[in-house]
């Protein structure tokens, strides 16, 4: 039996979630399908980004012996509540790997896999030393610094399925994920998802939302729009016409 669900899952991960009792979008079982080798996802507040982040780390974890599966955010207790959720799901899973290690920051299962809780508030040189991860979640990557994203980047490069995954909602016009986001790189796979793909959210609660957060902050968190940040000097469509020719200087 328990072979036989380790091959219908690796066949299709997206079994694991089902299997949980877990309902996804459909956005979310093509991402836990996805074999893509670098994925951006923009998503909404509270539209199942984090859900389908742990079914896809249980789904490797759980059916691909000694893979290591790291969870870094900025900050740890994001880190934390990432594992915790794993925890929680495949406490809902039967024909599953036992579980050789389990304490607040790490998963590890009988087949040697591992998911690893990692502190996002720092520069990445604490991290330095993990090597042939499989899988790289990075989550609210916006708001996570560039240096912690290049720490992370080279732990991959040893696994021939490596997979790097940066999931989040803006956070201003700058970092690692704004410029990910719209560089016209056909290496990335990108995920949007549209306010109002959600069923469990109503429109009265994004109403009440939208009046209580005020028109910036919910247009950031629903819409996904790339706002420039409340305490900028200079908006970015001005800092971005210095760098431009089709802008005159004023003295000419």
């Amino acid at each position: 039996m328990l072979m036989a669900a380790d091959i219908a899952r690796a066949l299709d991960p997206a079994l694991l979630a089902a299997d949980a009792e877990i309902t996804l979008d459909p956005w979310q079982a093509d991402f836990v399908r996805s074999d893509a080798p670098q994925t951006a996802m923009l998503i909404p507040r509270q539209h199942g980004k984090t859900e389908a982040a742990t079914i896809k780390a249980l789904s490797v974890g759980t059916t691909e012996p000694d893979s290591l599966i790291l969870i870094a955010s900025p900050a740890q207790r994001l880190s934390d509540e990432f594992v915790r959720r794993s925890r929680k799901t495949y406490g809902r899973l039967t024909n599953v790997p036992s579980l050789s290690g389990d304490n607040a920051r790490r998963l590890e299962f009988a087949n040697g896999s591992r998911i690893l809780a990692l502190p996002g508030d720092n520069d990445g040189d604490t991290l330095r030393g993990l090597a042939n991860v499989r899988l790289a979640i990075i989550d609210e990557a916006s708001r996570c610094s560039d240096e912690l994203l290049a720490a992370i980047r080279p732990m991959l490069a040893t696994n021939p399925r490596a997979q790097l995954v940066y999931l989040s909602t803006p956070a201003g016009k700058r970092g690692a994920f704004y410029e990910t986001w719209f560089a016209n790189d056909p290496d990335w796979h990108r995920i949007h998802v549209e306010l109002g793909s959600c069923s469990r959210i109503t429109p009265e609660f994004l109403a009440r939302e939208r009046k209580n957060l005020g028109e910036t902050k919910f247009r950031q968190e629903y819409l996904c729009e790339f706002l420039d940040t409340e305490d900028a000097a200079f908006a970015a469509t001005i800092i971005d016409a210095m760098f431009t020719n089709e802008v005159r200087p004023l003295w000419m």
